[in-house]
């Protein structure tokens, strides 16, 4: 049974280039590694941001494992501290990862 990916919604939490996958794994997925696609991880699948509309296409559902190491380590370290949702299903989830976020990250002193 093929899955039907989610509407995609931008949320603090996507992960720009979260994998370092060879080209012919790109390739399968319509995507020419020339072009240097931007690559998103979001809510299980992983995600191109198409130019010039901007426009994020999912490609297939991912599993964390598939995804390289610090980002792994980054979601786990994520999943702690409250800032991921464990299901963007739920509003009130999704409510208190956006106050976490706004809290540790966004009302942060500029360090520079």
């Amino acid at each position: 049974m093929e899955q039907t990916p989610p509407e995609f919604v931008y949320r603090d939490w996507c992960i720009h280039d979260p994998v370092s996958w060879p080209s012919s794994r790109l390739r399968k997925l319509g995507l020419d590694p020339a072009d240097d696609p931007e690559l998103y991880y979001w809510n299980g699948w992983l995600w191109v941001r198409e130019y010039p509309s901007g426009v994020f296409r999912a490609l297939t559902p991912v599993d964390e494992s598939e995804l390289d190491k610090d980002v792994q380590k980054r979601l786990q370290r994520w999943r702690e501290y409250g800032m991921l949702p464990l299901d963007e299903n739920d509003p009130e989830q999704v409510e208190r990862a956006k106050a976490e976020w706004r809290k540790r990250v966004w009302a942060a002193p500029n360090p520079w």
